[in-house]
C-alpha cells in the first residue's frame, strides 16, 4: 500500500482527484511506500551460563612466579650432604653410606645411681635416607636401647643387661632425666635428656628438597 502526496506543496492527495486541496495545482502525484516502524525490543536476557562473569582475582599462589630449584645428581646430593647437615650445634652426625645419608643420634649414654641400684643406659637413633635413581628418596627409623646394671636386693648383689631394637618409621618425643652421670659431656649429678625424631628428620629432609629431590611415596 502506497500514499500518494502533492509534488508541488506535499499535500497528501484524496484519491481519484486531479488538482492538489493545498496549492490547487494540478496534482503531480509522489508515492512514498508506507513506513513500517518497529517497537523496540527489550533486550534479550542472557542465561547464567552464558552471562559474563566478572574477572575473579587471581590466588595468591598462581599471582607469585616460585624459581623451582635446580635438581642435583645424586652422586652431588650424596658428596655435599656431610658438609650441609652437620654443625656443632646438632648433637647426631650425617655419613654417607653407598646410596644412603645416615644421620646417627646418640641421645642418651648415661650412668644413672640410685640407692640400691647403678644403670648404664645407651639410646641411639638412626635416621637413613636412600636416595633413588628416579629423584626420590626413601625412609627408615632405627631405634637401639640398651642398659646393664648391678642391684643389689636381699643382700645379694645381682647383674642384667638388657637391649631391643626397633626397625621401621617412627615418630617419638621423650625426656628423660634422673641423678647420675652424663658419659658424653662428664656432668654428674641430675642430668636430663631430652629426644624428638623431627629434630634429625627434617633438616635432612630440607637439604633434599633444596636439592630437588622429593620423598618417594608423597607425590605422584
Amino acid at each position: 500500500m502506497t500514499n500518494s502526496f502533492c509534488a508541488e506543496c506535499g499535500r497528501k492527495l484524496t484519491p481519484g482527484r486531479k488538482f492538489c486541496g493545498g496549492c490547487g495545482k494540478p496534482a503531480k502525484i509522489e508515492e512514498t511506500p508506507n513506513l513500517i516502524f518497529q517497537q523496540p525490543q527489550p533486550a534479550q536476557q542472557m542465561p547464567p551460563y552464558q552471562q559474563e562473569q566478572p574477572q575473579q582475582p587471581q590466588p595468591f599462589y598462581q599471582q607469585q612466579q616460585y624459581a623451582m630449584p635446580a635438581v642435583f645428581d645424586k652422586q652431588t646430593v650424596l658428596a655435599n650432604a656431610p658438609a650441609a647437615l652437620n654443625s656443632p650445634e646438632r648433637p647426631w652426625e650425617a655419613t654417607v653410606e653407598g646410596d644412603s645419608i645416615v644421620a646417627r643420634w646418640k641421645w642418651m649414654d648415661a650412668t644413672f645411681f640410685s640407692p640400691h641400684e647403678i644403670t648404664d643406659e645407651t639410646r641411639q637413633f638412626t635416621f637413613t635416607v636412600t636416595l633413588t635413581d628416579k629423584g626420590t628418596w626413601k625412609e627408615l627409623d632405627r631405634t637401639e636401647n640398651k642398659s646393664s646394671g648391678a642391684k643389689m636386693s636381699g643382700g645379694k648383689l645381682s647383674f642384667g643387661s638388657s637391649s631391643n631394637t626397633f626397625v621401621g618409621k617412627t615418630n617419638q618425643k621423650s625426656f628423660s632425666f634422673g641423678t647420675g652421670k652424663d658419659n658424653q659431656t662428664g656432668e654428674v649429678g641430675l642430668i636430663g635428656f631430652k629426644f624428638n625424631t623431627t629434630d634429625v628428620k627434617q633438616p635432612v629432609r630440607d637439604y633434599l628438597v633444596s636439592c630437588g629431590w622429593k620423598q618417594a611415596g608423597l607425590f605422584g
